[in-house]
């Protein structure tokens, strides 16, 4: 583009050139034709530049006013004289014109120096390529001269440069644009294995393929992760299938040990009660068998359970009264040890829709870990709604708390912790919780802004959520007070 413009200015200054001398030839039969009909100075530089306007070429006649001592006026249209040193003495005469006629536009009284002074810039451009003002000639009792027009010039120049500049700067951005867009399906394997790792690092094993357009570098590196990627899929299939039969085979070895083990100590008690009353080694033998026998049944009655809670059946849900439930568990604590302390603080009412069989267990377990492992401290249990929508179960002990370094942890299956101290228990409570909280549509964690003993916090979806009148009436008078 730079090169055409370039070109164009040439072009036409060319033209310009050309016309100057013509102008110049054709200003001076025009005088003798003006000065025959007795046309005055004024009508005849009118005239004359109305009908030989031409663009590109400024034409300026004018009639000397006065003149300081210096070179004659005719010595500045000798002919012999060049046309530098022509040019200088008029340009350097400090003159005025009386009637001076510039482009078609009648001036008096202006200084002749301020004509060619207008655009620097565009004279410099003009000369650049060649085109010069011609020596003023008689014209008309006056004088005529022809130069460049500098402003066209001039703007022409700044149309030049600015169409480049835009022209640059298009080039520039769709260069940008279309840079960008191949570099990026270059690198598009790349990405997409990027990407894709991130999924991994989010704990999401699933197997998604990348689509190889077979147009980078790196679709080799594309196709190594669809390799890994399917080995990991095929990886967590097999263990998927061999957890899914262990579960089974652990089911059906708890129900197949419940009925020897119901009978084994059947007889354990049987027996016991018929050993004499000074017998005292055999009493704590059968003592002995009938815990461990207790303890065993315990276990298999958790893994039963929890292998239930892992599989993919899905149980038909019903809303029921979460208030109720809790009731339910603690009553019966207090019916096997009347001397274990619970309170129940429900702030709120609330239903939930869900399994409550597996909500009883969850709830069950927490609270029987608080009495187990604070034996004598009060266990308080919490209802409330901290969310629209949303039920909070708490339960709290003030006993010797969980270590932070086994927080993380404390879910896993048969997992005890370190404050367990002589304290028997299967490991499987908490795990068998938080599965069923999660059938459900909920979550467990621990509270760690507690400091003193344990509290968990589950936390269900509620199908309806309603503030206790006096928790309500409370949360009312709140503002009252405190004005």
């Amino acid at each position: 583009m730079g090169g055409g413009g370039i070109a164009a200015l040439a072009l036409f200054a060319h033209e310009t050139s050309i016309a100057i001398p013509q102008l110049t030839a054709n200003a001076a039969n025009y005088s003798q034709n003006a000065a025959a009909t007795g046309v005055s100075f004024e009508t005849a530089a009118l005239n004359f530049e109305t009908q030989q306007r031409r663009e590109g070429v400024t034409a300026f006649a004018f009639v000397l006013a006065r003149a300081r001592p210096g070179p004659p006026v005719r010595s500045i249209m000798a002919p012999h004289e060049s046309y530098r040193a022509g040019r200088a003495a008029f340009f350097d005469r400090q003159e005025t014109s009386s009637v001076a006629v510039v482009d078609g536009v009648v001036r008096h009284n202006i200084a002749l120096r301020s004509r060619y002074e207008n655009n620097r810039f565009g004279y410099a451009v003009a000369a650049l390529f060649g085109v010069h003002p011609a020596p003023p000639v008689p014209f008309a009792g006056g004088v005529i001269s022809f130069a460049p027009d500098s402003k066209l010039f001039g703007s022409i120049v700044f149309v030049i440069v600015g169409a480049i500049v835009i022209a640059c700067v298009a080039v520039g951005v769709l260069a940008g644009v279309v840079g960008t867009y191949i570099t990026q399906q270059a690198i598009r394997p790349l990405i997409d294995v990027t990407e894709a790792l991130q999924r991994f690092a989010a704990r999401d094993f699933r197997a998604q393929p990348i689509v190889i357009a077979g147009r980078s570098d790196f679709d080799v590196l594309a196709l190594a992760y669809n390799a890994a990627s399917a080995q990991v899929a095929g990886a967590f299939a097999e263990r998927d299938a061999a957890e899914a039969q262990m579960r089974q085979f652990v089911a059906d070895a708890g129900h197949e040990l419940r009925t020897p083990l119901t009978i084994v100590l059947g007889y354990i008690d049987l027996l016991r009660k018929r050993v004499g009353a000074g017998d005292d080694r055999a009493k704590f033998i059968f003592a002995s068998i009938a815990s461990e026998g207790r303890r065993m049944r315990t276990l298999i009655d958790n893994l039963v359970l929890l292998a239930k809670l892992e599989s993919e059946d899905v149980r038909p849900v019903e809303p029921f009264e979460v208030g109720e439930l809790v009731g339910e568990i603690v009553t019966v604590r207090r019916g096997l040890d009347p001397a274990v302390r619970i309170a129940i603080d429900a702030r709120v009412d609330a239903t939930v829709a869900a399994d409550r069989g597996e909500v009883y267990e969850a709830v069950a377990n927490i609270v029987d870990n608080a009495i187990k492992y604070a034996p004598g401290s009060l266990v308080q249990i919490e209802l409330d709604s901290p969310r629209p929508g949303t039920l909070a179960i708490a339960v709290s002990d003030e006993g010797p708390g969980i270590p932070p370094e086994d927080r993380s942890v404390i879910f896993e299956r048969f997992f005890r912790g370190a404050n367990r101290g002589e304290i028997e228990g299967s490991g499987l409570g908490l795990a068998i919780a938080k599965r069923a909280l999660e059938r459900a549509g909920g979550t467990i964690a621990i509270d760690a802004s507690v400091t003193r003993g344990t509290r968990f916090v589950m936390t269900l979806r509620a199908e309806r959520v309603s503030r206790r009148a006096a928790f309500a009436q409370a949360a009312a008078e709140r503002p009252a007070r405190r004005d």
